[in-house]
C-alpha cells in the first residue's frame, strides 16, 4: 500500500501526537507503540488495515466493531521478522477478546500471560482469521472459540511455544451450545505444552459435533493429545479431514486421538507418542465410532501400540494402507473384530520399511513391502497426494510417503 505523507502526516501527528506513523490508503492507518492500541482497533470502518511497528504494546483489547462479508478489517504486524508483541500482565481478561466478526489478525506475538489468560479468545461467529502470529509462555490458550457457534474460522501459519494450557480449542463439550464448523487449522507449530493436572493439554482439541479441516500442522511435545477430535452424532454432512500433520512425543497420550466420525485421516505421521500413534476411543460410550477412516499414515515407535482400537464399540471402522512399527512389545496393528475393516497395512515390526526411521526418514525402503503391499479399494479416502505433495502411483504405496524424500522435518513447511 502506498503511504500518505506531507499534510496528512502532519494532521496525524497533530491528533495523535506523533503517535501515528502514517495514514495508508483504503483505511489503513499505521501506529507506533505509543498508540491508543484498542482504540485503533475498534476505530477501523469495514475493509480498514490497522499496521502496527514492531516493539510492545498495552493490551489488554476487545474488538467489538468487525467488517463485513468479504471486507474483514485486519490488524497486522508491518514485518513478521520483528512481530510487534501484545503485552498484558493482568488476569482480569485475555489479551485479545473477540465479540466482533470479520476480523483478521495477522503477524502479532503474545505472551507470557498470567494463569488462564488467553492470547485470542473468539465470541465472533463468522468470517475470523488468524495467521502467523507467535505465542510464547502463554498461561492459557492460544487460540480459543468455544462460546458461540462459529463457521468458517481460519487458523494458520501460527507458532504456540511453552503452554501451560491447550493450545487451540473450538467447539463445546457437550457440543450443543456452540459448534465450530468449516473451520481450517493448517501449518501451524505447536511445542511443548503442558498443564497442571487435572487439565489434559492438547495440541489441537475439536469437541463434540464440531467439524473442518486440520491439516499440515507439526504438534510436538504436548501432554495429551497432539490432535483429538470427538466426533459427531450426526453421519451427514462432509466428514472432518486430518491430512498430512506430523505428531510428535504426547506424554501421556497419542499422537492423534478419534472419538467419532465421520473422519478422514490420513496422510500423517505419528511418532514416539507415549500410548499409540493413532489411538481410537469410544469416548464417554457414545458410539460415535462409524465413519471412520485412517489411511496411509506411518505410524513409528510409539509406546503402547501402533495404531490401537477399544475392544468393543466400534461400528464402522476402516485403517487401509497404514504401516507401523511399534516399539518391542507394543502390537503395531489391532487383530480382526466386529465393526473393524483391515486392508493393505503392513506391521513394519520385523520388516525393514524405511530408509531410516530413526532419523525421521519415513522413505519407503526401494523394493521394500511397502511399495508391493496396498490395496486399491476405489473410494473418497484415496489420496492423490503424499505428505509431501507427491503424485500418488497406482497401486500408491503403503504409508504417508509415496517414494524416496529425505527426513521429515520438525517444523512448519516453508
Amino acid at each position: 500500500m502506498t503511504r500518505y505523507s506531507g499534510a496528512s502526516f502532519a494532521a496525524c501527528a497533530v491528533l495523535g501526537s506523533l503517535v501515528l506513523l502514517g495514514v495508508l490508503g483504503a483505511g489503513g492507518v499505521e501506529i507506533s507503540p505509543d498508540a491508543d492500541l484498542c482504540g485503533q482497533m475498534n476505530g477501523l470502518p469495514p475493509g480498514g488495515e490497522l499496521v502496527l511497528a514492531p516493539g510492545d504494546y498495552t493490551g489488554p483489547c476487545t474488538i467489538r466493531n468487525g467488517g463485513v462479508p468479504g471486507a474483514p478489517i485486519v490488524i497486522r504486524g508491518r514485518d513478521l521478522a520483528q512481530r510487534p508483541r501484545i503485552v498484558y500482565g493482568g488476569r482480569r481478561s485475555n489479551v485479545i477478546d473477540v465479540p466482533a466478526g470479520h476480523v483478521t489478525i495477522r503477524g502479532l506475538a503474545f505472551g507470557p500471560s498470567e494463569r488462564e489468560v488467553d492470547g485470542i479468545r473468539i465470541y465472533g461467529r463468522e468470517g475470523i482469521t488468524v495467521e502467523d502470529c507467535e505465542f510464547s509462555g502463554l498461561g492459557g490458550i492460544a487460540v480459543v472459540a468455544n462460546h458461540f457457534s462459529i463457521r468458517g474460522l481460519v487458523v494458520r501459519r501460527n507458532t504456540v511455544r511453552d503452554s501451560d494450557a491447550t493450545a487451540m480449542y473450538f467447539g463445546c463439550h457437550d457440543g450443543s451450545s456452540c459448534t465450530a464448523t468449516d473451520f481450517v487449522i493448517e501449518e501451524n507449530h505447536i511445542e511443548t505444552v503442558r498443564a497442571p493436572d487435572p487439565e489434559i493439554g492438547y495440541g489441537i482439541q475439536v469437541k463434540l459435533n464440531s467439524r473442518g479441516i486440520v491439516r499440515g500442522n507439526v504438534v510436538v511435545d504436548t501432554k495429551g493429545p497432539a490432535i483429538m477430535f470427538y466426533g459427531a452424532t450426526d453421519l451427514g454432512g462432509r466428514p472432518s479431514l486430518v491430512e498430512g500433520n506430523v505428531v510428535v512425543g504426547s506424554q501421556r497420550s497419542s499422537g492423534i486421538v478419534l472419538g467419532g466420525g465421520p473422519i478422514l485421516v490420513r496422510n500423517n505421521i505419528a511418532l514416539g507418542n507415549t500410548m499409540a500413534g493413532i489411538g481410537i476411543e469410544d469416548y464417554g460410550r457414545r458410539g460415535l465410532l462409524r465413519g471412520v477412516v485412517v489411511a496411509h499414515n506411518t505410524v513409528y515407535r510409539n509406546g503402547v501400540a501402533g495404531i490401537m482400537v477399544p475392544p468393543t464399540g466400534l461400528v464402522d471402522v476402516t485403517l487401509v494402507n497404514n504401516p507401523a512399527q511399534g516399539k518391542p512389545g507394543a502390537p503395531a496393528l489391532p487383530e480382526p473384530q466386529a465393526g473393524l475393516r483391515l486392508l493393505g497395512n503392513v506391521d513394519c515390526s520385523g520388516l525393514a520399511c524405511f530408509v531410516d526411521g530413526e532419523n525421521r526418514d519415513f522413505s519407503p525402503m526401494p523394493g521394500g513391502p511397502l511399495s508391493t503391499s496396498a490395496a486399491v479399494p476405489v473410494g473418497p479416502w484415496v489420496p492423490t497426494q503424499d505428505f509431501f505433495g507427491a503424485p500418488r502411483g497406482t497401486p500408491p504405496t503403503v504409508g504417508a510417503v509415496e517414494h524416496v524424500q529425505g527426513p521429515v522435518r520438525l517444523a512448519p513447511r516453508p
